[in-house]
């Protein structure tokens, strides 16, 4: 691939965000959105061979923040999306290799997932990222990252699994997949809902309530090692991140290969929350099903949801939230969960060669 295609390939997809945003603004709708179509059908056609590259390097790189939940993945996606270098999709969790793309032939899986989720590409642009961290959990979801990039990179954090099950229950509880307000009870729960009994009336994957399984983050990750070469995984263990968070980040950033922007102050993200309304809550993070069914139909066809909407749910949402400090996890049942946890913790120390004994 010469220079002046690459250039030309890249400059498409960023002539296509512009035309994007002017279609919004401008107030001849008609020919604005004849100029995106046209443009859109040139980006589809091209789009494909943007991460093939056999005569020279590549215009553009992929990354994919795959796991696991609760361990920093927020924070990392953030931090990463304001690399100037970064295009991180919008939003952070596309779901697309997960379930969008089996409703799509193979060839159209590049130009959907760039028309979709990345309309803010820019040519200065050299790598996108997703972080949908559920992806570790599905072998089948890996398969479809690397059938659409085959040279991808993997990106996944780690953390102490009792303290990881108990922020999710937590999350669970905040999003109203979890209606088990105790995490004692939802624990001993597990076997039952397991049978398909106690499963929450909203929960969206009752696979989520099984946190033993779900927080077992050594045996993913060994499952994982048998689909990619080891080299293109980067794994960040949760205690590093907090201790030395500037270390961590260089050390991602010298993965990917991508220049250090010289950052060394980050905002924080994901403090534990509860909601004041369950009514209120129902409407901005676990919607009833005909409108989740409608903000989905919306999402995969690349609309988004319409910006009066966004405010009026962000506004709700905010006021809502309200941070509040969890208690300590009671020191019975965090052995309880250590020894539950100790034989994928080994597996853990094994596979990253690093000593986790204050896991278990």
């Amino acid at each position: 691939m010469t220079d002046a295609a690459t250039r030309g390939r890249v400059g498409l997809a960023a002539r296509y965000a512009r035309v994007r945003r002017v279609a919004v603004r401008s107030p001849t709708r008609i020919a604005a959105a004849r100029a995106v179509a046209q443009t859109g059908r040139r980006l589809e056609a091209v789009v494909s061979v943007l991460f093939d590259s056999p005569s020279g390097p590549r215009a553009v790189e992929s990354c994919f923040l795959v796991g696991a939940p609760r361990s920093g993945t927020t924070f990392l996606a953030k931090a990463l999306g304001q690399h100037p270098a970064v295009c991180f999709s919008k939003p952070k969790e596309t779901h697309f290799f997960v379930r969008d793309c089996l409703e799509l032939p193979p060839e159209r899986w590049a130009a959907e997932f760039q028309r979709r989720y990345f309309p803010h590409f820019e040519e200065r642009h050299r790598t996108i990222a997703e972080g949908s961290p559920l992806q570790l959990r599905d072998p089948r979801a890996i398969e479809n990252l690397l059938r659409f990039d085959p040279d991808t990179r993997l990106l996944i954090a780690v953390r102490n699994p009792a303290d990881m099950a108990y922020s999710l229950h937590a999350r669970l509880v905040y999003l109203l997949d979890e209606d088990e307000r105790d995490f004692r009870r939802a624990w001993a729960l597990q076997e039952a809902r397991a049978r398909g009994e106690r499963i929450p009336r909203r929960c969206r994957d009752p696979q989520s309530l099984q946190y033993r399984d779900f927080c077992a983050v050594g045996a993913q990750l060994e499952r994982l090692f048998g689909q990619i070469d080891r080299r293109r995984v980067h794994v960040m263990v949760f205690d590093d991140l907090v201790g030395d968070t500037v270390k961590t980040y260089r050390g991602l950033l010298e993965f990917l290969g991508l220049p250090d922007d010289g950052r060394t102050a980050f905002d924080r993200k994901n403090e534990n929350r509860e909601y004041r309304h369950a009514w209120a809550q129902a409407y901005v993070t676990n919607p009833p099903k005909p409108l989740a069914s409608l903000l989905e139909s919306w999402q995969r066809k690349g609309k988004g949801r319409p910006t009066w909407m966004r405010r009026i749910r962000r506004r709700v949402k905010q006021w809502n939230t309200r941070k509040a400090k969890r208690a300590p996890l009671a020191a019975d049942l965090r052995a309880e969960l250590q020894a539950a946890f100790a034989p994928d913790v080994e597996r853990l120390e094994h596979l990253l060669g690093r000593d986790l004994s204050h896991w278990r």
